[in-house]
């Protein structure tokens, strides 16, 4: 039996039908996709049912090709001692006490990795809105014992929380990492990095063209990248700059072009000669740059073009990210700062 009659009952089931639209695509917009985090150190050194060939067995079955990477490339077990599943030189590894030692400081700095998902999260539901029809890669944590902060898989990027100790952490200044290198060895570090390596991972192969002009756009395509994926995120985190260098990179934006232009770095094809502008470093050491200088100043120059391009131009971000015509990006930039 039908209980709603007349046009008043009509327009009652049609408030409740818009009502229920708004609200599914209220649902649809907000929801994010599911992120799959593992952590593989943890998993290694789970020894409560032994370190013994099935318990390696389940790591390479859940890990896949990264359990064979890790084994071989991370930690390079050599090939004469893998020849039962990578196991004499896993135990090795595992029961070695300098890394128990760094095991025990990781769990303590990072004991969950909540903080972590959700902001990988945040970041996969803006990579999903701009490229709705790529996969959302897995991420796996691991300790390499300071090799490797970041490696990446078709579909997998494992991230190395032994690079993310904190820029206080003793054993850093032991292994003579420099002081601008430790500064940025940090949680917060670690999703604008692994945005990097993400976009590093898709469009690395367009570097075939070996000139300054093209490595420029590239690095600045690049944090262009990041800063989709983290909108919140500051302008110091993307470009790994202080305060103070951010600040002086902007004030000198015109000085910096300026000398780019002068020194006639644009179409130079010396490598050796213009990556000192792209190096990472206290300060941008190459001539005609003040000691005073950010680093790297090369990648933000590159990150400013690309923004005046995105600014003068309606491009999507994987229209901009496709595009490794060099010549024609900066035309199209008009960069004049």
């Amino acid at each position: 039996m039908n209980l709603f009659k007349g046009n008043h009952t009509r327009g009652i089931a049609r408030s409740f039908f818009s009502l229920g639209v708004v609200l599914v695509l209220m649902f649809v917009s907000c929801s994010k996709p599911e992120v799959r985090l593992q952590r593989f150190e943890q998993d290694l050194f789970d020894s409560s049912a032994g370190l013994n060939e099935g318990h390696f067995n389940q790591l390479e079955q859940k890990y896949g090709v990264f359990y064979e990477s890790f084994s071989k490339d991370l930690i390079n077990i050599p090939e004469e001692e893998a020849q039962v599943n990578y196991v004499p030189g896993l135990v090795s590894f595992i029961r070695y006490p300098t890394i128990q030692k760094l095991k025990h400081e990781l769990d303590s700095v990072y004991p969950n990795l909540d903080f972590l998902k959700a902001e990988l999260q945040d970041a996969m539901a803006e990579y999903q809105d701009e490229f709705p029809e790529e996969r959302i890669p897995e991420f796996v944590t691991f300790l390499s014992e300071f090799g490797y902060a970041h490696v990446s898989y078709d579909t997998l990027i494992g991230i190395g929380l032994d690079m993310y100790m904190g820029a206080d952490y003793p054993i850093y200044p032991a292994l003579e990492f420099p002081e601008f290198m430790t500064k940025k060895l940090r949680r917060e570090y670690i999703v604008p990095n692994t945005m990097k390596s993400l976009a590093i991972s898709k469009y690395e192969n367009q570097l075939r063209d070996k000139r300054f002009v093209a490595m420029l756009i590239f690095e600045g395509k690049l944090r262009y990248f990041m800063k989709a994926m983290l909108p919140n995120a500051h302008d110091s985190l993307i470009l790994g700059y202080s305060a103070e260098q951010l600040k002086w990179a902007e004030e000198n934006e015109s000085m910096i072009w300026g000398h780019i232009i002068d020194s006639k770095l644009l179409y130079s094809k010396d490598v050796s000669r213009y990556m000192r502008y792209f190096d990472d470093g206290p300060f941008t050491s190459a001539p005609g740059v003040p000691a005073e200088s950010s680093p790297a100043i090369g990648v933000f120059a590159g990150y400013k073009l690309v923004q005046q391009l995105m600014e003068a131009e309606n491009l999507s971000l994987k229209e901009l990210m496709n595009s490794n015509n060099w010549d024609e990006l900066l035309k199209r930039s008009k960069y004049r700062p």
